[in-house]
């Protein structure tokens, strides 16, 4: 049997979570989190492996595997609370989309009438955007404010879903649509790059952080790497320049406060003006690959040519760029994401880049 710390740390690194986001969505501290990740804590407690479960959204046997190597019995599957809104858990900026999804899912009381309408919502946006946050957050106050019940993601085609009460599924995967016949009481959230296809779906597309919301989120990440940094006048603007520059996205936030342990604001913005996709940071890149993949020949030319610069006329190709986050809307014209023209227009050399994302090389 695989030692606990081990399966934790697979299971982690496998949801694309950093230890400190695993801790905000399980509500378990981060320390502990290491502390069990190397061996120094053995045997957590069943409420410590249950928190960890949830924060992972482990399917039921992965969760049941989690419980024994924890020496814990595999016992019924809880209701999965999610994390708790706040700072704690970088959800700042989107009260708007979260009330604005919980109303789409709590539509269509059986006493206006019955399940037709937003059972089955797709949140769609560039990678590391937050749609797993937000959906996240949205299960939360369906739970607690609603005493709806929560699934995630399950390996089983037919999950258990108690049809005695509202239940929403948040998945990252395709899901059955069949599952919404059977059960009335039912919901989907899916979390995706692109919209599923399926019928009778709603798309949500998630764009970036307004600034200040931005500005919010990368200053709690850079006071987890420099607690005593402190925003003021004479680095004010390349702060904002640093929010703009990334896009307002969350997990590009996240990775340039890492860098506030090497360079001043100014010159990590510097630094970035120069070359956006920074060779050491291959998880951006890795994210931007899994967005623009996701783009049929029509969408990559028409990026390609938004992204030297030409204007993009209305139609389909545009709305699914739209859909995908990859570009968006300022005044009356559209214009591609900063990270994305830098993807998009990228050297296919280098030996950072084996694989690379840029469209104008092959692909």
């Amino acid at each position: 049997m695989r030692e606990f710390g081990e399966l934790l740390r697979t299971h982690r690194i496998g949801a694309g979570l950093t230890q400190q986001q695993l801790a905000d969505f399980a509500m378990v501290s981060v320390r502990a989190i290491r502390d069990l990740e190397c061996g120094r804590t053995r045997s957590p407690r069943a409420e410590t492996v249950r928190l960890l479960a949830d924060g992972l959204r482990l399917d039921d046997a992965s969760r049941a595997d989690l419980q024994q190597a924890g020496g814990r019995a595999a016992g019924r599957t809880a209701v999965a609370p999610p994390a708790p809104a706040g700072q704690a858990g970088l959800i700042a900026g989107r009260e708007a989309e979260a009330a604005a999804l919980s109303a789409l899912l709590t539509e269509g009381r059986p006493e206006a009438g019955g399940y037709e309408s937003r059972r089955l919502v797709t949140i769609t946006g560039v990678s590391g955007v937050g749609k797993t946050r937000l959906a996240l957050e949205v299960a939360g106050e369906l739970h607690f404010r609603h005493g709806w019940s929560v699934l995630w993601h399950p390996a089983q085609p037919s999950p258990s879903v108690d049809d005695d009460q509202d239940t929403v599924l948040v998945t990252d995967r395709l899901p059955d649509p069949r599952l919404l016949e059977a059960h009335p009481r039912l919901r989907i959230v899916v979390t995706a790059l692109a919209p599923t296809g399926l019928p009778d779906e709603h798309v949500f597309p998630l764009g970036a952080l307004a600034d200040d919301a931005a500005m919010r989120v990368l200053l709690t990440h850079v006071h987890r790497v420099r607690p005593a940094f402190k925003p003021e006048p004479a680095n004010q603007a390349a702060l904002m320049g640093l929010v703009h520059e990334l896009d307002g996205l969350p997990s590009a936030l996240e990775f340039a406060a890492g860098w506030f342990m090497v360079y001043s604001p100014q010159h990590l913005l510097d630094r970035l003006r120069t070359n956006p996709l920074d060779p050491t940071s291959a998880h951006l890149r890795d994210s931007l690959r899994r967005s623009l993949s996701t783009v049929d020949d029509e969408g990559r030319e028409l990026l390609v040519r938004m992204a030297g610069g030409d204007d993009a006329g209305p139609g389909r190709s545009l709305r699914d760029l739209c859909v995908r986050g990859l570009v968006r809307r300022v005044g009356s014209r559209h214009e591609v994401l900063n990270l994305v023209r830098a993807a998009v227009l990228e050297p296919m050399s280098g030996p950072h880049l084996a694989g690379g994302v840029a469209l104008t090389g092959p692909c």
